[in-house]
């Protein structure tokens, strides 16, 4: 999709020049619109080449590259090309401003209007003849169902019609004639909705003269070895075949077949995060942690030097905190409190104002009068750069607990450890101690469960307001 998008815009930009060069050559009009001369061909390059790759990538940022998956209503796709245009309009804008070119107005908007009705009425052209196949029966998949008429098997067909382009389902094969099989009241309301093709044996013959696209197998048909032979037909014959997963009545992880050290498994995780995005991840952390050491070198030594003459030695705290599955590392902070703050904390037990295992204090009394500006600006946090650096942390993530709190921590809430701590993250920017630990808790499962790399960086963006806000920072 992106392919026909990137057509369209270089079409509309080579029309908005072509007309913009052609209507300087009649008078009366150059003279209505004000039209001012063309840009250099040289100067429109550069133009296209910096548009370009912005148009293409806020596409695929508001999703419009996977719209086939799951067409859009019309309102929705109207929107989300609004949203497209008026960013590359904001930045075009930005972009002229900056180097100063000139082009006519008149010109940008026909670019922008021309883009928006081409895109528009590219996508409702393709989704119009996407139905017609759909309906005709040239891309509606055809599916045959194999097992005993079950809830499992009448929930798949229910769900199977809700989609934009619901499959059709042809029918069901059972176990052999000879087999006693129970069918219980659904099975029976599913039987008369779906017809019987017959048994296991008919699959060949159903197969070799009928369209189907994909064969799924239900209890007790499930199990590879019993139906090996079918399975390798299927093969044979080039038709994906499926076996549905026994799973637990509250079980809500994703199941998927993963190959560890050549065995395959059926593994089950809430939230699939691919290896190469999390590797993307991990190399950002470590190129923005080594360019920010780097920029703020001098702000990092003037604030072991104010510690140093204010609180003397040590400059930095370091403390056991809980990883990654737990995993403990050693984390740096610049020393915000006096040398026995530890010690102390027990007699300040009954002061906290976090609920759970997490001890925390509104006007902590361990904390120097250097220390509070440093917690206040975030300023202490800085050295936890070098944690990223050794990859025990990331810049955006759940906040790693000291590991004496962690291990208080049980059931649902132990979930966050399932990725890298952070620096920053949802809990940070939504306001820290203000926020009660229940709510704590579900917003790193919420972080966990929704990541992406679009989350990271918003995250990111809203750190610096809450930083210069210093909301919830004790």
């Amino acid at each position: 999709m992106l392919c026909l998008d990137t057509l369209i815009v270089l079409l509309s930009m080579g029309c908005g020049w072509a007309l913009h060069t052609g209507l300087r050559e009649v008078p009366a009009v150059q003279e209505r619109l004000g039209l001012r001369a063309p840009p250099s061909l040289e100067e429109y390059a550069l133009l296209l080449y910096l548009t370009l790759p912005l148009f293409v990538g806020l596409l695929a940022w508001f999703g419009l590259h996977r719209w086939f998956e799951r067409p859009p209503s019309r309102l929705a796709l109207l929107l989300a090309l609004f949203k497209v245009h008026f960013s590359v309009l904001t930045t075009l804008t930005l972009m002229l401003f900056l180097t100063r070119s000139v082009i006519n107005r008149s010109m940008v908007g026909f670019f922008l209007l021309s883009t928006f009705a081409l895109l528009f009425a590219a996508r409702e052209l393709l989704g119009r003849w996407q139905r017609f196949q759909h309906t005709s029966g040239q891309t509606r998949s055809r599916i045959l169902l194999v097992g005993d008429c079950s809830a499992e098997m009448q929930k798949l067909v229910e769900r199977s019609q809700r989609g934009v382009f619901p499959p059709e389902i042809i029918g069901y094969l059972n176990d052999a004639p000879t087999q006693s099989v129970h069918v219980g009241a659904r099975g029976a309301a599913l039987s008369m909705l779906l017809p019987q093709r017959g048994h296991l044996p008919d699959l060949a013959r159903i197969l070799q003269q009928e369209p189907v696209d994909q064969v799924l197998f239900f209890p007790p048909l499930n199990q590879s070895s019993r139906v090996a032979e079918a399975l390798q037909l299927c093969e044979t014959l080039g038709v994906p075949a499926g076996l549905s997963v026994d799973m637990t009545p509250h079980a809500v992880a994703r199941p998927r077949i993963e190959v560890i050290f050549g065995q395959p498994f059926v593994e089950f995780e809430l939230a699939r995060r691919p290896p190469g995005p999390l590797m993307l991840k991990h190399v950002f952390d470590v190129l923005v942690a080594a360019l920010l050491i780097a920029l703020l070198s001098p702000l990092l030594l003037l604030t072991a030097l104010a510690i140093l003459l204010t609180m003397g030695r040590p400059i930095l705290f370091i403390q056991e905190r809980a990883g990654k599955r737990g995993r403990c590392f050693r984390m740096f902070k610049f020393r915000t409190m006096v040398v026995d703050a530890e010690a102390k904390q027990a007699s300040l037990r009954d002061q906290n104002i976090m609920a759970g295992p997490v001890f925390k204090l509104r006007n902590d009394p361990r904390v120097t009068r250097l220390g509070r500006f440093l917690r206040s600006s975030s300023i202490d946090e800085l050295p936890q750069l070098f944690n990223v650096l050794l990859g025990q942390m990331s810049l955006v993530g759940p906040r790693p607990l000291p590991s004496l709190e962690q291990e208080q921590i049980q059931g649902w809430h132990r979930r966050r450890l399932s990725m890298k701590p952070g620096i920053t993250g949802l809990w940070q920017v939504s306001g820290r101690s203000n926020v009660a630990f229940d709510q704590w808790m579900k917003l790193d499962l919420e972080y966990i469960d929704n990541w992406s790399w679009r989350a990271d960086i918003r995250i990111l963006l809203r750190t610096l307001p809450a930083l210069l806000q210093r909301r919830g920072a004790h």
